[in-house]
């Protein structure tokens, strides 16, 4: 199977054998959860006041609020009516890499690599791939959902590609 065989496979909801696929991270759970903690907080203190009859304008108040904070804490849904492009993908295989990113599409066969190492290009860490003819592409491994394990992971396909 191509490695662009084995995307379309991605795309498709069917994980090929041996493969391994990270997502993008979603840029927007940081916020959520920051609002979720907020609005259990202050739901929480206008729970107290109630409790204790004290506040008397102050517990709607602080009941609104905590509403706006719970709707800021819920994912929203995606708008229908516009074309989407292909979500980001990086799939390592047992032949090699392919990456969908804002990039285009690229892809690095194992056989043609020398060394994969961590890089930080444009205050970004991600991972730097040398090929055997010296050409150098850089991959932003943070953009993606357990990044971090992605170096170590095409290092021990590497390994097993030279043995």
């Amino acid at each position: 199977m191509s490695q662009i065989q084995a995307l379309l496979n991605v795309d498709a909801g069917r994980m090929p054998a041996g493969a391994v696929v990270f997502f993008p991270r979603d840029p927007e759970a940081v916020q959520r959860r920051v609002c979720g903690t907020l609005a259990a907080i202050v739901l929480g203190g206008a729970v107290a006041l109630f409790v204790t009859h004290a506040g008397g304008v102050l517990i709607p108040l602080l009941a609104l609020i905590g509403v706006g904070l719970t709707v800021g804490a819920l994912p929203t849904l995606p708008d229908f009516a516009t074309p989407r492009p292909k979500r980001p993908t990086l799939l390592v295989t047992q032949e090699g890499i392919i990456v969908r990113d804002e990039e285009g599409l690229r892809s690095w066969d194992f056989d043609d690599l020398a060394t994969v190492r961590p890089y930080i290009h444009r205050q970004t860490l991600g991972i730097l791939i040398v090929r055997k003819s010296g050409d150098r592409d850089f991959l932003d491994t943070t953009f993606f959902e357990r990044g971090e394990k992605v170096r170590e992971m095409i290092g021990r396909r590497l390994k097993l590609t030279e043995a």
